[in-house]
């Protein structure tokens, strides 16, 4: 018998992609934004939009994506390590990974530096623009996006101490009970599948969540200040895109054997969600199912790499933290000499792998920078204002670095342990 060919349904050609959906959900938060902003609509009525309905609306989706990182961050750590073959797989894997995300941070570093000592955004900014600025710190409507990160940023103390005690665990395996491994690596397979489930739940009402997100930041930023600092964010853009272009092209081409243009088409639903969010916690569900069904990397390389590098590889924070330091020095008139440059790039580095993955958890890191340069704290009052807007190319920066860096380990002789390992219920 001939066998019989199913051709797709018309509904399934014109069921639009789960990138186009976040893509327009971008497109029409950002619009309806700028419109109420160019309208000059009612003050007290946007206030009220957005209390009401925009940040419940952010703050339930936050919150599911923050609830969903404990179990799967803990379950994919210790189910990928456990496909590794013993202690030296897993030691190999973590040596590998952290080599890694050190290179792309100090990459990221002398990328910044370099693109703020040659166009000197500090430079253009009169005097009495700087004042208004620095005067201008409170923003324009009672409750910021500032304040819904405050409530999350104790989540990344959780998630620094799960990714520890996880690490601990999957080194201790081989030593635990042979009945004992197999229970607590079937209960971590079956709590990641399951928090896979309910991200994909999660993630069909992604495209309202980013709507609301684009509509709040459009509304808080105010896009008056991009005319004072335009040299400033241009400066910060066109250094987090050379990352992108520069660094991790070559991680992924050279190191991963992976087209960079296949690689940014495939990472673009996690990409929107870092740049919405601001938060490489948050992004970390969605980057893990990234990489998995659209890069198709093996699960042994995936969890336990993307699951430390939210809490240790922020190459875009790296640069942000490198061109506002010499950026406030410059509009000081403080150049930072180069013993002084030299000690940014190393406090900038290592603040690339420990910032918090939080939405304005680099602040805290300039400020420190600031201080310890002998520069104005107070200067940190010029950039709160597009802080919002730059947090979230930075995140997505991360997050995209993250997923870059799995794509390298992948083709590494350490991810070959896994290939010679055997199933999870007989690896003892």
């Amino acid at each position: 018998m001939t066998p019989i060919t199913r051709t797709p349904s018309i509904g399934r050609w014109l069921r639009p992609q789960p990138h186009i959906l976040l893509f327009a959900g971008f497109a029409i938060g950002t619009g309806a934004g700028t419109l109420v902003e160019f309208l000059g609509t009612d003050r007290a009525f946007t206030s009220l939009l957005l209390t009401c309905f925009i940040r419940p609306v952010e703050r339930t989706f936050l919150s599911v994506l923050f609830l969903l990182i404990v179990p799967l961050l803990f379950s994919a750590i210790i189910s990928g390590l456990s496909r590794l073959r013993g202690n030296a797989g897993m030691q190999g894997l973590l040596v590998t990974t952290f080599a890694y995300m050190a290179a792309v941070s100090a990459s990221a570093v002398l990328i910044g530096l370099a693109m703020a000592n040659l166009f000197r955004p500090g430079d253009g900014i009169p005097p009495e623009v700087g004042q208004h600025l620095l005067d201008a710190r409170a923003p324009p409507l009672p409750e910021s996006l500032m304040s819904i990160a405050q409530g999350y940023r104790p989540a990344n103390g959780w998630v620094l101490g799960m990714v520890i005690v996880s690490l601990s665990i999957a080194l201790a395996l081989p030593f635990f009970r042979k009945q004992g491994g197999r229970r607590l690596l079937a209960g971590c397979e079956w709590l990641f599948e399951a928090g896979m489930k309910v991200l994909s739940l999660v993630t069909r009402f992604a495209p309202i969540a980013v709507a609301c997100f684009m509509f709040d930041m459009t509304v808080m930023f105010g896009w008056h200040l991009l005319f004072y600092l335009s040299a400033y964010v241009g400066v910060v853009l066109a250094a987090l895109a050379l990352q992108i272009a520069v660094t991790f092209s070559i991680v992924v081409w050279m190191r991963g054997e992976v087209s960079p243009v296949k690689f940014l088409r495939s990472v673009q639903e996690a990409a929107l969600i870092a740049f919405c969010t601001s938060s490489s916690n948050a992004t970390l569900p969605t980057a893990l199912k990234v990489a998995e069904a659209d890069l198709g990397l093996p699960d042994r390389v995936v969890r336990p790499v993307l699951g430390i590098g939210t809490v240790a590889n922020q190459s875009g924070t790296a640069i942000y933290t490198a061109v506002t330091v010499l950026f406030v020095g410059q509009f000081f008139g403080m150049d930072l000499s180069l013993d002084q440059q030299a000690l940014v790039f190393v406090v900038a580095t290592l603040a690339g792998m420990g910032t918090m993955g939080v939405p304005a958890g680099a602040l805290p890191t300039v400020a420190t920078m600031l201080a310890l340069t002998g520069l104005p704290p107070e200067g940190i009052g010029l950039v709160i204002g597009v802080d919002r807007l730059l947090d979230m190319f930075r995140t997505l920066v991360n997050v995209v670095g993250d997923l870059a860096i799995a794509v390298a380990i992948a083709r590494e002789p350490v991810a070959a342990h896994g290939d010679a390992a055997i199933a999870t219920r007989e690896i003892y």
